[in-house]
Order: structure tokens, then C-alpha cells, then sequence
């Protein structure tokens, strides 16, 4: 990190230091009055509840009436809560990638075989494709965000960070709630639960929720609304304890999902169809404050998840044995109109089938005792078929084509890990872990191209054959192969605590992700990742426990580093840079000067960029060409560039005021939130069109509720100062398609508790 980077960090932790000091100022009197501290914050990053503050990982929590408070429906409504986490909207399929201290998968998901770097667990259960980002959060107990490699206490491999979704359990008392809510840009939720005792041994949760959004922009084409979806949410769980030392839960889930997404051409493109993916549109800002959107094919997209979890928790004395099973089912069909015009130059459509079992089995130590230990193992299958389809209408010279890819991917993951902390003192720890993972992977893809256009091919294509259209032959032909992956993976931390209320840690650790195959690259084959990490971090509470600060600072060695790249006549390339540093700073902090009011906020830097790389690239200079045009690529020195969704700067704070009148409870809240710029490609970073401006953002909600909880009324703003930005571009023929935020808004919500 740069003397500059380290000047800002420096000014900005006395800055929160300061600002947190002169409210303890300001109101000394009522701060020894109310004797206010902090609640404290409990955490299963480590696999075992403990409060964040002992926890030697950067980690941040939010509860479920957090989420609710911030009216959080999706893991994309996360964006800049989090120090490091960048979100995204959707861009096609429902599939919005989600980023960790500037390594993030694919824009817009265009490869439909590979794992994330950020894992994503649902009770505990590994998510193998790239599903969850998009889909409704329902009953939520909390969101953890692990930042950094993970791998000794998880079952699934992950080189940026894991998101831990835990839902809410049973309760033995009976208790339910209803929650309903609109906003003035047409979108509508209700949800609810119902919980309590069957018997003695027997616990029952029900969850539903369902949300109708009528989208935010409108189609010019024919006038219609577009960005707007339907979801359908459903979930049962079930507790049997017949005895204290044995605990099994059974979760089954399910959930449909609509959508018609909207992309936003950031080009200009003629009348024939003819365009330079890197000249911005002059009236780009126009549309983007207009929400104007322009298609002629179908954009849409339907799901289906089903979902079965087990747990089984039984108390040997010594130690806890946790068993945890998997299994889930999810199918996708869309359409989408590629070029985002109202001229028919590209589309696509596809059907997802993807299956996944698995089973975690951990032994961990139990009690309070000088050494803590965990051993565990991991059996991970999962099985994805993808029917593709590329409408070229303008490729091979004008013949288009209609490419068929036929596509499907065997993974069988094992896995076992180790770790084990033992405190030298009372106020010195070393941490020691170790994982080895091996994964073996089967896939074959056949295509098939059918011509739309009669004529003669380019003498570069089967020898300049004449066809007429409708002809179909296959090219390349069938593709198989089968590879498998091996990997050890260290960790160790060194913790030290100089007094009870203050924590110092160090550590290394290494990640891996496996390599695997591309479904319409260039190239067959890509290889896998690996991360070297050092982070170390202090955190510390102040006050009487009326402050709480935490900082870390880290640096990242990457090694084949996998990046997605647009191919120009449809899909996505995977490819591996030699060499990648990341480094970073982020501080957190929250304070509680007097009763009823609580301050928090955060800050990241980051300086993330590829050292060493030598990738494939549309010449920046190159002149205007048809959308998904076959056309030479160069070779493209981008050692020097930074990495996509990589900020060099995020900031949140948030403050909130509550207050009692008589039975009533008022609060009062307010969150900005502002984020750099960001790169959504790797090459080609000296033009303007894959990138979008940093934002800002205010939001502002007040709640009155009846203090025996049985009602509450919300009223929230979100986006007050109606800031357009585009969250995501991904590159479509070649050509970027850009996500757009949501505009300013304002809601009611409604609960009721029984």
C-alpha cells in the first residue's frame, strides 16, 4: 500500500476516533446517567458461538431486525454495509456475483460450471452455483460476512470469504408475526411465521413470504415497465430434542421466482447494427436519470429451488459431533435480448439444471479448556446441465447463426480439515489449521449451429461453404474430458491480549479454488487459484463498553488468478493472470454515548491490481464493427490494471435514535453510504465504457411500535438524493450492458406479532 493510501487511513481512523470522542463529550452527564453499553454481537464464524470481538477474523454480523430495519430484502441490498463486500444487480439469469476485498466471480454469472471465490452457506449447507444473490431473504436470524480465504472450519474451499445465512429455529413457544409493506416505485411484500411446540420433543417453524415489484424503468419499445419480478417464498422447519444431549433440525425450503431484467446499452448502436464497445453514448446520463430502456425480444427469467437441510447436534461429553446434510435442487429458463436495442442484432436463451448432495461431518472439542480443537470432513457432489443458445444475427458475414451449446459438469468434492487453538497464557493464543481438498470434475459440451440467413460463409469458415437457412451441422465436435485437483491449505493466527477488553491478532493462511472448463471460451481449459493472505487486526472496546473499534489491515498474493472475459460472438472466457496483489486497510467502529442513541460506520481502502497478466482483448482503438461480429483479438499487457469491482475507497455510517413515550418506542435513523469507482473488465481500462462513477447514497426510515412488541409501523426513504448510478456492466457480443440502481423511493411497512 502506497504512502497516500496509508496517509488516508491514518486521517481517517482519527477522524472516527475524534468523532466518537466528542459525542462522549458532548453528553458526559447522560452517557454516567444511563450507563449505556453495547449489546453484544455472538458469531459461528469459527464454528462455535462466541462474541465477534474474541474472534480473530474480519467479520461483520447482522441480525435479522438489522436486515429488516434496513430494509434488506437480498444479499445485492448489502452493498456498502459491509467494508470490502461489493454487490451487484442482476444482469441476466438472476445472477448477481458477489465480491470480497476486489475478487469477485463472474459479471452476471456468463459461466455456469465454476464455484464463486465467495462461498455462500444456508444453514450451514454449501450453495455450488450461483443462485442466492438475487433470491429473497425470508425469517433471517442473521448474515455473517468471513473476510478472507476460508477453509479450515468450512466445508467448502473459498479464496475471497464466505457469506453464512443462518434462518431462524423453532421456538418451544408458541409466537408468529405477519409483516406487510409497499413503496411509491410499486414494489410489495408480505411475509410472516408461525412457531412453537408440537410436544414435549417437537418444535415446528412455518416461514412464507411473497414480493411483487412492478419494475422501475419502462421499455420504449413498447411502453411497458421492465426491471420488475415476482417472488414466492416458502419454508418449514422442524427441532426433535428427545433428549438435552441430542438436538436434530429438518429445513425444507422452496422458492419460485420471475423476473423481467433490464439492461441498459451503454454504446451507441446504428441502424445496422454497428457499434464501438468502448465509445460511451452522448446521451448515456439521459436515459440513466430516465430509466429508459429499449428491447424488442423477450427478456425473462423463471426459477424454481427446492431445499432439504439436516442437523444433527449430539453431545458426547468431550466433544460435539455435527453432522449436516444437503440437498438441493434448482432449475432456470430465460430469454434475454443481448444488444439491448430495439433492433434484433443478438439474443440468447437458456435452461439451468443444477443438483447438489452433500454431507459435513465435525468433531469439536467441548468446555472451556486451555486447547480448543475441531476436525471435520466434507463430501460434496454436485451435477449442472446447461442448454444454451446464441442468436447471432449478424455473425459470419451476415449468415447468422444460432448456436446450440449443450453442456453439462460432474463435481465430486472431498475434503478434510483441521484446527485447533491453544492459549499459551490467559492473554496469549496461537491458532494452527490445515485443509486438503481433491476434486474431480467431468464435462462434456456439444455444439450445434444452425444458419438463419442463407449465403456464402467467410473462406475462413469450412472453406466458404454456401448454406441455406435452417442448415444445422455440429463444430466443433463433441468435447469431454475429465481432471481432477488437489490442494493443501495452511493457516495460523497469533492472538494476544493485552487486557480484557482488547484484542491483537496476526495471521497467515492460504486459499484454493479449483480450476475447471469454460462452456463457449476460447479456450477448453482453465487452471486453478491460489491465495496467499496476511491480515493483522485489532479490536477493542472503550467505555465501559460504550465504544467498539476494530481495524485490520491485509495483503493478498494471488497466483492464476481466474477473471472472466467477454467473447465477442456471445459467452464468457475464463482465464487465469499470472499474478495479483491485493492490500487494504478497513475500520470499523460503533458507540453508544447515551441512552438510545447509537453511531456506527466504516471505511475500506484498497489497492487491488494485477501484477503480472498477459490476456486477450478487443483493441481499444478499434473501429466500429457489427455486434457479434467474429473479429481478431490482440493480446493485451494488463499488468498495472486493477481488478473488476475492486473500490479504492467505501465508506457507511449510520446513526440512530430511540426513545420511549409512554407505552410507546419511536426511533429515528439515518445511513449514507458512498463507494469509488469500480472496473467491471480487466482490459481496456483507458476507455469509459466498462466502469461506472463512484456514488453516494442516503437513506432514512423512523418507527413507532408498542413496547409489548405486538405491532410496529416503519417509514423508510432509500436513494433520497435520487442518485443514478449503474452497479454492473457486463459485456454481451462483445458489447456493454449495464445494471442500474434503483431510484429514490419511499415505503411503509407494517407488523403484527401474536
Amino acid at each position: 500500500m502506497d504512502a497516500q493510501l496509508l496517509s488516508k487511513a491514518s486521517a481517517a481512523f482519527c477522524t472516527i476516533g475524534a468523532m466518537i470522542a466528542a459525542l462522549l463529550i458532548v453528553e458526559p452527564a447522560r452517557a454516567a446517567e444511563a450507563e449505556q453499553s453495547l449489546d453484544v454481537v455472538f458469531v459461528s464464524g469459527q464454528r462455535r458461538r462466541e462474541d465477534v470481538q474474541d474472534v480473530p477474523i474480519a467479520i461483520k454480523s447482522l441480525s435479522g431486525a438489522e436486515l429488516s430495519a434496513r430494509q434488506v430484502r437480498t444479499l445485492e441490498d448489502l452493498n456498502g454495509l459491509i467494508p470490502g463486500f461489493v454487490t451487484t444487480n442482476t444482469v441476466s439469469y438472476g445472477a448477481a456475483p458477489l465480491s470480497i476485498r476486489g475478487v469477485g466471480g463472474a459479471n452476471g454469472g456468463g459461466n455456469f460450471f465454476n464455484d464463486e471465490p465467495v462461498a455462500v452457506y444456508i444453514d450451514g449447507v454449501y450453495v455450488s452455483r450461483l443462485s442466492v444473490s438475487t433470491a429473497d431473504l425470508i425469517d433471517i436470524d442473521s448474515i455473517e460476512v468471513l473476510r478472507g480465504p476460508q477453509g479450515t472450519l468450512y466445508g467448502r474451499n473459498s479464496t475471497a470469504g464466505a457469506v453464512l445465512i443462518s434462518t431462524r429455529r423453532p421456538t418451544d413457544e408458541t409466537e408468529g408475526a405477519l409483516r406487510v409493506g409497499g413503496s411509491s416505485i410499486g414494489d410489495y411484500r408480505v411475509s410472516g411465521f408461525l412457531s412453537g411446540a408440537l410436544s414435549d420433543a417437537l418444535s415446528a417453524r412455518a416461514s412464507f413470504g411473497y414480493s411483487n415489484r412492478d419494475g422501475y424503468g419502462r421499455n420504449i419499445v413498447n411502453g411497458e415497465k421492465a426491471g420488475g419480478g415476482e417472488d414466492a417464498s416458502a419454508r418449514l422447519s422442524l427441532r426433535y430434542r428427545p433428549r438435552d444431549s441430542i438436538r436434530i433440525d429438518l429445513i425444507g425450503d422452496y422458492q419460485n421466482r420471475k423476473a423481467n431484467p433490464a439492461l441498459l446499452a451503454v454504446t451507441s448502436v446504428g441502424q445496422n447494427g454497428t457499434a464501438s464497445p468502448f465509445a460511451l453514448r452522448a446521451d448515456f446520463q439521459d436515459v440513466l436519470k430516465a430509466r429508459q430502456f429499449e428491447f424488442d425480444d423477450v427478456n425473462s427469467t423463471a426459477s424454481d429451488t427446492w431445499s432439504l437441510t439436516t442437523h444433527a447436534d449430539i453431545d458426547l461429553g468431550f466433544a460435539t459431533l455435527n453432522l449436516i446434510s444437503g440437498w438441493r435442487n434448482w432449475s432456470l429458463d430465460g430469454e434475454q435480448d443481448s444488444d439491448s436495442t430495439g433492433l434484433q442484432l443478438f439474443t440468447n436463451r437458456g435452461a439451468i439444471r443444477a443438483r447438489q448432495v452433500s454431507q459435513e461431518i465435525r468433531l469439536s472439542s467441548s468446555g472451556d479448556r486451555a486447547l480448543t480443537w475441531l476436525v471435520g470432513g466434507l463430501f460434496l457432489y454436485d451435477k449442472t446441465d446447461v442448454e444454451f443458445a446464441i442468436q447471432n444475427f449478424q455473425g459470419l458475414s451476415g449468415l447468422g447463426t444460432d448456436a446450440l451449446f449443450n453442456a453439462a459438469q460432474k463435481n465430486t468434492a472431498y475434503a478434510v480439515f483441521a484446527d485447533a487453538t491453544y492459549d499459551l497464557t490467559d492473554r496469549i493464543a496461537l491458532t494452527a489449521g490445515v485443509r486438503y481438498s481433491q476434486e474431480t470434475k467431468d464435462f462434456s459440451n456439444d455444439l450445434l449451429i444452425s444458419i438463419l440467413n442463407g449465403g456464402t460463409a467467410p473462406p475462413s469458415f469450412l472453406g466458404g461453404a454456401t448454406f441455406a437457412a435452417g442448415d444445422i451441422f455440429s463444430d466443433p465436435p463433441v468435447f469431454s474430458d475429465r481432471t481432477s485437483f488437489n490442494d493443501v491449505s495452511p493457516r495460523a493466527v497469533v492472538e494476544f491480549k493485552p487486557d480484557d477488553n482488547t484484542l491483537l491478532y496476526a495471521s497467515y493462511s492460504q486459499g484454493f479454488k479449483s480450476g475447471g472448463f469454460n462452456s463457449f471460451g476460447l479456450t477448453p481449459a482453465f487452471d486453478s487459484e491460489n491465495i496467499h493472505a496476511y491480515e493483522i487486526g485489532v479490536k477493542s472496546e472503550l467505555a465501559d463498553r460504550r465504544i467498539r473499534l476494530n481495524a485490520s489491515f491485509f495483503m493478498y498474493d494471488y497466483t492464476n488468478l481466474q477473471i472472466r472475459l467477454p467473447v465477442p460472438t456471445g459467452g464468457v472466457d475464463i482465464r487465469n493472470v499470472a499474478a495479483s496483489k491485493i492490500k487494504g486497510f478497513e475500520i470499523e467502529g460503533t458507540a453508544s454515548p447515551f441512552a438510545g442513541f447509537t453511531v456506527a460506520g466504516s471505511l475500506a481502502l484498497l489497492d487491488a491490481e494485477i501484477t503480472q497478466g498477459m490476456i486477450p482483448a478487443i483493441a481499444s482503438d478499434t473501429p466500429p464493427f457489427p455486434i457479434g461480429a467474429p473479429l481478431p483479438l490482440i493480446t493485451e499487457n494488463v499488468s498495472g490494471n486493477r481488478l473488476t469491482r475492486a473500490p479504492e475507497f467505501q465508506a457507511f455510517a449510520t446513526a440512530e435514535y430511540e426513545r420511549e413515550f409512554g407505552s410507546l418506542t419511536a426511533s429515528l435513523s439515518a445511513t449514507y453510504r458512498r463507494q469509488s469507482s469500480v472496473f467491471f473488465l480487466e482490459t481496456n481500462q483507458n476507455t469509459p465504457t466498462f466502469r461506472n462513477r463512484g456514488w453516494q447514497e442516503i437513506d432514512l426510515s423512523a418507527t413507532i411500535s408498542k413496547q409489548d412488541s405486538h405491532w410496529e409501523l416503519a417509514l423508510y426513504a432509500q436513494n433520497l438524493t435520487d442518485n443514478r448510478h449503474i452497479t454492473a456492466v457486463t459485456a454481451l457480443g462483445g458489447f456493454p450492458n449495464a445494471s442500474i440502481i434503483a431510484p429514490r423511493r419511499w415505503g411503509v411497512e407494517g407488523t403484527l406479532r401474536f
